[in-house]
């Protein structure tokens, strides 16, 4: 007989809770405070969880594709308790270590992850700061500003460039 392959405590804990109704807010905070845990432990400045999914997300990491994760969190459930692990002992990645990137490309994402994702990375952008979202053609231009500007941003320009849009974003203050 085969012997069974010890568990991670995360996989453990994943396993445990995959039938729970808050499952998938619950893999997002996991995420969210495995990013700020990464750029901690790097020496990094500390980063409040919201903003380091942002950055992680923005910088669109081949190795993490965290947007895509995130999606369908439990889906991916495997692969982000993978990722949670990781960031506990794989340095932080070069372009996480500088200023927040000012472009968010959703080109090739479908509605409503892209409506998601740019919601994500804006609720942890600094206040005031303003970000450069790229979108494709039909539904995404039509319905992601909308979702921002519900959300309080101000979409201050609107541009078609060759074969895609860009929308500049700025992030406004939390409502009260």
């Amino acid at each position: 007989m085969a012997q069974d392959i010890e568990k991670s405590p995360l996989e453990k804990w994943i396993d445990a809770q995959k039938d729970k109704p808050d499952f998938t807010e619950a893999l997002k905070r996991l995420v969210s405070y495995a990013c700020a845990e990464w750029f901690r432990l790097d020496n990094a400045l500390p980063v409040a969880p919201e903003e380091a999914l942002s950055r992680v997300i923005a910088s669109d990491l081949p190795d993490y594709p965290l947007g895509k994760w995130l999606d369908s969190p439990a889906r991916f459930a495997p692969e982000i308790a993978d990722f949670c692990e990781k960031t506990k002992i794989s340095p932080l990645p070069s372009v996480l270590k500088g200023d927040f990137p000012s472009v968010l490309d959703l080109r090739g994402v479908r509605c409503p992850a892209n409506a998601a994702r740019s919601r994500l990375v804006m609720s942890g952008l600094p206040e005031g700061a303003s970000l450069d979202i790229y979108l494709d053609e039909g539904s995404p231009i039509e319905n992601v500003p909308g979702a921002l500007v519900a959300d309080g941003h101000v979409v201050k320009k609107r541009q078609k460039k060759e074969n895609f849009w860009v929308i500049s974003v700025v992030k406004q203050p939390a409502r009260v």
